[in-house]
């Protein structure tokens, strides 16, 4: 093996190619910018440790968590969602949440 060719590791340039083209779907599916094109990441790895591979019997989360992973909590990349604002200016008959765009999973919580 020849070193400094990237093209000879075949499984990192595999796992590199799945990464991007997950991103490369998910922002066009959304419509959103290419600026969040790292959130993309981050949410396509959070997905791809969660699906099983052909080549081990668990999934990373498995190995690493020694549980199941729970599915309930996935939302579809750059939907639409709404978080709930207690203190808005505009009293009672104001909002009461705030129209957001879903790009991420929290790092340490589900929801």
């Amino acid at each position: 093996m020849i070193s400094g060719t990237p093209q000879q590791n075949g499984v990192a340039e595999r796992k590199n190619r799945t990464l991007f083209d997950m991103i490369r779907s998910m922002t066009a599916y959304a419509n959103l910018a290419i600026s969040f094109l790292g959130d993309a990441l981050v949410t396509a790895k959070y997905i791809l440790n969660r699906v099983p591979s052909k080549s081990v019997p668990a999934t990373p989360y498995e190995l690493w968590h020694v549980r199941k992973a729970s599915f309930d909590h996935l939302q579809s990349w750059g939907s639409a969602g709404y978080v709930h604002n207690p203190t808005h200016k505009h009293g009672k008959l104001g909002p009461s949440a705030t129209k957001m765009v879903f790009i991420r999973y929290p790092e340490r919580s589900k929801g």
